[in-house]
């Protein structure tokens, strides 16, 4: 049974809720980076009661950014659980972790659309909208 799902845009950001329903949401975040540098943006993990991984999670890119480079990777995380899977935040397991690039040179905003499970079944599409400093 899978107990924790984080989507780390999700996590790191402030969020305005567009839409949602039991099993499907929609999500709006924002953040600042600079031009030209790689920077990791947030990570999703699912983890089981007892901190274990329950599986590697998906994500799938519905919107590509524009002027730059969204890169889903798998790798090891802590997870950054609340709650009762708090104590969880110290073991690592693998899940992924998305790192946007904007190209050399931009500066304006730029967004993307991800999709990704959370919960027991349950699908959100986080919208990011991504500011670009020189």
């Amino acid at each position: 049974m899978i107990t924790a799902v984080a989507l780390a845009v999700v996590v790191i950001g402030a969020s305005g809720l567009a839409e949602a329903s039991d099993s499907f949401k929609r999500e709006t975040l924002s953040r600042t980076v600079m031009s030209g540098v790689r920077t990791k943006l947030g990570q999703h993990w699912h983890i089981n009661n007892d901190c274990s991984l329950a599986d590697v999670p998906v994500a799938r890119i519905v919107e590509a950014p524009k002027h730059g480079r969204l890169e889903i990777v798998r790798q090891p995380v802590f997870p950054t659980s609340s709650g009762k899977l708090e104590r969880c935040r110290t073991v690592k397991v693998m899940g992924l972790v998305a790192y946007y690039t904007a190209k050399a040179g931009y500066v304006g905003e730029d967004r993307f659309v991800l999709r990704a499970p959370y919960g027991d079944g349950k699908i959100a599409d986080t919208t990011m909208t991504v500011t670009v400093l020189k």
